[in-house]
């Protein structure tokens, strides 16, 4: 379960001062401040965030999505390749029906 949006938002109050009421201010301080603190700091607030994960979110929480954040059309994605496991399996198969008929 993904981390709930309210956690950033206290997160970004707590460590960069942040209005968590201004969406994009906390945007701003995750993609622009963030990446700029000392690495100790940063790992602090990624193991915070990492221990929201799971927690369920507020029915009364606001969904925020990133600003500008274009997401690709499945036409767009590129093809998944077949598992090997689905190839052999596969070839296993031709390879029996081909003696049974015989």
């Amino acid at each position: 379960m993904p981390t709930p949006t309210r956690c950033f938002l206290d997160v970004a109050a707590r460590y960069g001062n942040v209005d968590p009421g201004d969406q994009e201010a906390v945007q701003h301080w995750f993609l622009e401040v963030l990446p700029t603190l000392p690495h100790a700091a940063i790992n602090e607030i990624f193991e915070e965030l990492l221990a929201y994960n799971g927690s369920v979110a507020d029915d009364d929480t606001e969904r925020i999505y990133p600003a500008n954040a274009p997401l690709p059309s499945l036409s767009a994605s590129p093809a998944a390749p077949i598992p090997l496991l689905a190839i052999r399996v596969g070839e296993a198969l031709i390879k029996l029906m081909r003696r049974s008929s015989k």
